[in-house]
């Protein structure tokens, strides 16, 4: 289970960056530098659509911008949550050792 949650970050990491470098390749990423490109694939609609929704990819006149702080805090928070989860999911696995090792004796 652990190596499809990992598959499903790196996939949303990796569309993420797609949808990210096509706003780098167009050098918009200020409000006055934005472009009107809107992705037609489904899998990077849906990632351009959770950017737009955390504030990474931003309207303004002409169209959109990628705020690069925005992406930057979003991964950090994104890592946060995944050690975090592993750590909590480690520290049941050792209480439920600790229980059913206590139960076999």
């Amino acid at each position: 289970m652990g190596t499809n949650v990992a598959e499903m970050v790196r996939g949303e990491r990796e569309m993420e960056e797609v949808v990210a470098s096509r706003y780098r390749a167009f050098r918009a990423t200020s409000p006055d530098r934005a472009v009107d490109i809107i992705p037609t694939d489904p899998v990077e609609a849906d990632r351009f659509d959770s950017m737009r929704a955390h504030g990474v990819i931003r309207g303004a006149e002409g169209g959109f911008y990628l705020d690069e702080n925005a992406l930057e805090r979003v991964r950090k928070n994104r890592k946060g949550w995944l050690f975090g989860s592993a750590g909590a999911a480690a520290i049941v696995g050792v209480i439920a050792g600790v229980i059913l090792g206590r139960r076999r004796r």
